[in-house]
């Protein structure tokens, strides 16, 4: 399965302290294995899957004929 990140996801996954950035690639690493794992967004967004990793969220997309997962967006879950 490959994964790919945005522009955008990359920069705040390099913002994030060391710390958290092992514990969002530890789930990404998961996706891999079981890319339905997470919840599915509703509306003009259902394109998209969301994970949790408090007190973050990881926004991407899963394409199946392709076997890639697309990491749109790493953010707070405040924002």
């Amino acid at each position: 399965m490959i994964v790919n990140y945005s522009n955008t996801s990359s920069k705040q996954l390099k913002k994030l302290s060391r710390l958290r950035q092992i514990e969002v690639l530890k789930k990404i690493e998961q996706l891999k294995n079981n890319p339905l794992a997470g919840k599915k967004l509703k509306g003009s967004f259902e394109i998209f899957r969301s994970l949790k990793v408090w007190p973050y969220r990881i926004i991407y997309q899963y394409f199946e004929n392709g076997k890639m997962i697309f990491i749109n967006v790493i953010e707070h879950r405040q924002s």
